[in-house]
């Protein structure tokens, strides 16, 4: 059994943990797996719980009520902080879109349950999950419910005489194979849930109930503990959030921790030992509460996590807090010299709970409180939200289930003249696209879904409907035979850019797509959906601007009549075609290769000056960082009106159409060709558009 001793290589540890947990979170690229360092801290907590616990069990001496004393004294005062905080926070700084979300997080987070609050969307990886203030509290309800079931199952083993070490093997077998089986379906609601977390944290029950390593050399305990440390090292370099997580990879964190726990000593135990190492340990729990609302709030605002400056801000102010928080607190409410008594102690708690569970309802109820922003913002960002995504207003199943075609346009015109395909980009802006060809008297559909390019082969998550919706979208072309196809999709997300901004995980046959193999393969599944839709006019444009952060557009336009600079406002034109050289670079090697592909530009239309824009006046263009919202959806249809200019005037005069539009000049106007002009030259024409 482990000795109850104190540890400082374990502080170090927790100080690793929570080191690649921050880094993770403030977006360096380097650390693409920084997340597993909450499953470092599940490992500690099991193996210092169940130390505690057992050996007391085993001296005759365990009480419950003195156990869940000592764990509310631990968690709850600086959770409690941490929450008014935010919700203070929140009000000043987050719109009713968001801050109503947040009051139904803040009813959860004190209960213990705020890993219930997240389930919903794509898990934790939803790249909305940055306008969430308290995503990272559902680690902690994971550990609290842990506490509320494990004592009772070392008591029933005690009890019943069955060996513990056993019973714990047993749950923790069972936890990871439905771990395992959750991350193999994609099941994301699993990366909340103690069902399939136990394990981690039951392996450090383990190690604690286990014979101590005491018969191990000194040499012997280097290599296990360093052993421990590189498969800790290992996970955080090079897992992502494409890999199917917790699963079987989570072996990799949970056994290296164990590992050095278990070492008790040698090299590994020494470099943790080191004193600002145990200094920021002791610290971890309080940084790792402060450090994900302040990287919400300052990206809500407009500071994106990847800025320098924002870095350093959010780095001094969590450590400021978490010092003060440990001295004026944290230890004075644990070491009992602050509400001593146990009954004050928990009166005191149950008053901060219910306060702070009934401010969540009530910002619930108030939907987000928009009473707090002047009213003429209010109502643009409810204009705003209730336009945006028109087409899955209008066509609900497109959303869900089978793949399902939405009509467009003038739907009493004879036959489809045109049809859009693609992913949320294409969501975006498919009913403003459709009611401009309606005057011009044309007939389409839409065949896309969110969350699926244009690319054949080519998925975003292991296990996606999107090659169903590519083979039906390619079969109602072929049924229909459409003059014209358009194809839109965020292409700066499945190419990337010099930047090193977002791109999304991609996967081919349900395995992610290696780095080196991205343009190629991403070039090959553009190539292959161009052959497939055949020898008629496509048009596709470059990505329409997209800013940093998760700042609703109604917040930036706020800040900004207060005079206070927004980073998330600002793109200029020049760096615009800088991010759009990997995507200018792949739609050109298409356009070579298949002369009846077009490409446009948005720039003419956003970015009229030498800087882009994501409103204007009071008419709000944006939804959020890159997808546009009703307004801005209206003015991007324009770029498609040469073209159905062109099929309209095929169909009233088929033998008088003496020009043929080809695309846009660098005004955004339409650019006609004479009807002679070869194939070649009029890819050309077209390829000048993006240089």
């Amino acid at each position: 059994m482990a000795d109850l001793r104190y540890r400082s290589d374990i502080d170090g540890l927790r100080a690793l943990a929570v080191a690649i947990v921050i880094l993770f979170h403030l977006e360096f690229s380097w650390v693409p797996g920084g997340f597993v360092g909450v499953d470092v801290f599940f490992v500690i907590s099991g193996f210092l719980i169940t130390s505690l616990i057992a050996r007391q069990i085993t001296q005759d001496r365990f009480s419950l009520i003195d156990f869940y004393e000592r764990r509310f004294r631990r968690i709850y005062p600086n959770l409690l902080i941490v929450l008014a905080v935010t919700t203070i926070l929140g009000f000043l700084a987050m719109v009713p879109l968001t801050y109503r979300p947040f009051g139904r997080s803040l009813i959860w987070a004190p209960l213990s349950a705020s890993n219930f609050a997240f389930i919903g969307g794509d898990g934790y990886f939803d790249p909305d999950n940055l306008t969430k203030p308290l995503l990272h509290t559902w680690s902690l309800g994971v550990e609290e419910q842990f506490y509320l079931f494990f004592p009772w199952l070392l008591i029933f083993a005690a009890k019943r005489g069955y060996r513990a070490t056993w019973l714990i093997a047993g749950v923790v077998a069972l936890s990871l194979a439905l771990s395992v089986g959750a991350a193999f379906t994609n099941w994301a609601p699993s990366y909340f849930l103690l069902p399939t977390r136990f394990w981690e944290l039951g392996i450090g029950a383990l190690i604690a109930i286990l014979p101590a390593s005491d018969h191990l050399s000194s040499p012997q305990r280097s290599v296990l503990g360093l052993a421990g440390l590189l498969a800790i090292a290992w996970a955080a370099l090079r897992l992502s959030e494409s890999d199917p997580f917790p699963g079987y990879i989570a072996l990799a964190p949970t056994l290296g921790a164990a590992a050095t726990i278990w070492a008790n000593g040698g090299l590994a135990g020494k470099l943790l030992s080191f004193r600002p190492f145990v200094w920021i340990g002791r610290l971890s729990f309080a940084l790792y509460l402060w450090h994900w609302p302040l990287i919400s709030i300052a990206a809500g605002i407009g500071l994106p996590p990847t800025d320098t400056g924002t870095r350093l801000v959010i780095a001094a102010v969590m450590l400021a807090l978490s010092v003060v928080g440990y001295f004026l607190w944290e230890q004075p409410i644990r070491q009992r010299r602050m509400l001593a008594g146990r009954k004050v102690f928990f009166a005191t708690l149950t008053t901060f709970v219910v306060v702070l569970v009934g401010i969540g309802a009530l910002i619930f109820e108030m939907r987000g409180v928009p009473q707090r922003l002047p009213k003429e913002l209010v109502a643009v960002d409810e204009a705003t939200r209730q336009d945006s995504f028109l087409i899955a207003k209008r066509c609900p199943a497109i959303t869900k289930g089978e793949p399902t075609p939405c009509p467009l346009g003038d739907e009493t015109a004879s036959g489809i003249s045109f049809v859009i395909i693609g992913d949320s980009h294409a969501q975006a802006v498919a009913a403003e696209i459709g009611d401009l060809a309606r005057t011009y008297h044309l007939r389409g559909l839409y065949l896309g879904r969110a969350g699926c390019p244009p690319l054949a082969g080519l998925t975003r998550t292991p296990k996606s409907s999107c090659p169903q919706q590519h083979e039906f979208a390619i079969s109602q072309i072929r049924k229909y035979n459409p003059k014209l196809v358009i194809l839109i999709s965020q292409w700066t997300a499945v190419i990337g850019d010099p930047n090193g901004g977002y791109k999304t995980p991609l996967f081919s046959n349900g395995s992610p797509l290696a780095e080196s193999d991205r343009l190629s393969s991403v070039a090959s599944a553009l190539n292959e959906t161009l052959i497939a839709i055949g020898n008629r006019q496509i048009v596709t444009a470059l990505t329409v601007p997209e800013y940093n952060g998760k700042a609703p557009v109604v917040w930036t336009q706020w800040i900004e009549r207060l005079g206070v600079p927004s980073s998330a406002t600002n793109l200029t034109l020049v760096e615009y075609w800088k991010r759009q050289t990997y995507v200018k670079t792949l739609l050109d090697e298409a356009q070579s290769q298949h002369s009846n592909l077009e490409i446009v530009s948005p720039t003419p239309l956003f970015c009229s000056t030498e800087t882009c824009v994501r409103a204007n006046g009071n008419e709000i263009l944006y939804r959020d960082n890159s997808h546009l919202s009703h307004a801005g959806a209206q003015l991007y249809a324009t770029l498609f009106g040469p073209f159905f200019d062109k099929i309209s005037r095929e169909r009233r005069f088929p033998r008088e159409d003496k020009h043929s539009v080809t695309g846009l000049n660098q005004s955004g106007e339409a650019r006609a060709t004479p009807e002679a002009e070869s194939p070649t030259l009029a890819a050309r024409r077209a390829r000048r558009l993006t240089r």
